[in-house]
C-alpha cells in the first residue's frame, strides 16, 4: 500500500537544514531519467549501484527499507516522489 502523498512544502520544511538557502526543487521526469537523461544528482545510478533498478516512483522508496542507508532518502510527495541526498543537502522531485 502507498502511503498518502504529502505537499512538499511540508516535507520540506520538515527536513531540509534551515541553515540551507532556499532554492526550487528540480522537478524530473522519471521516464526521462531512466532513459537516460535528467537525474542530476545520479539518483537512479546510485540506487543500482545498491542493487535497487528504478523503473517506477514505488522503486525509488525502496531505499527507505535500508537501515543502514543514510545517503538518501526518499519521501511521497503530490507532484511524484522527493528525494534528498544528505552529504549534499540536495533535492529532487521524480515525476511520473
Amino acid at each position: 500500500m502507498t502511503p498518502h502523498p504529502e505537499k512538499l512544502e511540508d516535507v520540506l520544511r520538515r527536513y531540509r537544514d534551515p541553515a540551507a538557502v532556499s532554492s526550487a526543487v528540480p522537478h524530473v521526469s522519471l521516464a526521462e531519467a531512466v532513459a537516460g537523461s535528467g537525474d542530476p544528482l545520479d539518483v537512479l545510478a546510485y540506487l543500482a549501484g545498491l542493487g535497487i533498478p528504478v523503473r517506477t516512483l514505488d522503486d525509488l522508496m525502496r531505499i527507505n527499507a535500508d537501515p543502514d542507508e543514510e545517503e538518501v532518502r526518499c519521501f511521497r510527495v503530490d507532484e511524484g516522489v522527493a528525494v534528498t541526498i544528505a552529504s549534499q543537502g540536495e533535492w529532487l522531485v521524480f515525476t511520473p
